[in-house]
């Protein structure tokens, strides 16, 4: 069984930077520039524009997650966050969307065993391993 942030690291992260990437080309800024502040390659810009990187779990309907990329873009472009503020606010979302079960589905399709077993774990509260 894949644990969630494995899912998350493969799926989940690159469709957030997907969202925010396109938004900064939105907003005139270069590959190179939204690269640099994202800390990935302008190839991967590339694809996340082109969506051809980023698209295993489609947030277009979460209007939560779409306005929570949209600050990010916004901080960005306007000069507010450095890459440290970025990769935290990235964190965060990745955590919003694990806590409001929005990776169940794909979870789901990735390891089937995992909706047999009803699994909720990251809606949980979490236990303290001892």
């Amino acid at each position: 069984m894949q644990t969630p942030y494995e899912i998350a690291a493969k799926s989940v992260i690159p469709a957030i930077r997907g969202m925010i990437s396109r938004s900064l080309i939105q907003k005139n800024l270069t590959q190179a520039e939204i690269a640099d502040s994202l800390g990935i390659t302008q190839p991967a810009v590339s694809k996340y524009f082109s969506e051809k990187r980023g698209r295993a779990i489609d947030f277009d309907s979460k209007e939560d997650v779409k306005q929570m990329a949209e600050v990010i873009a916004d901080g960005i472009a306007n000069r507010r966050l450095n890459r440290v503020q970025v990769a935290n606010m990235i964190k965060e979302i990745c955590d919003h969307v694990m806590r409001s079960g929005y990776m169940c589905e794909l979870h789901y399709e990735i390891d089937p065993q995992s909706k047999v077993m009803n699994c909720k774990m990251c809606m949980e509260p979490h236990a303290i391993v001892q």
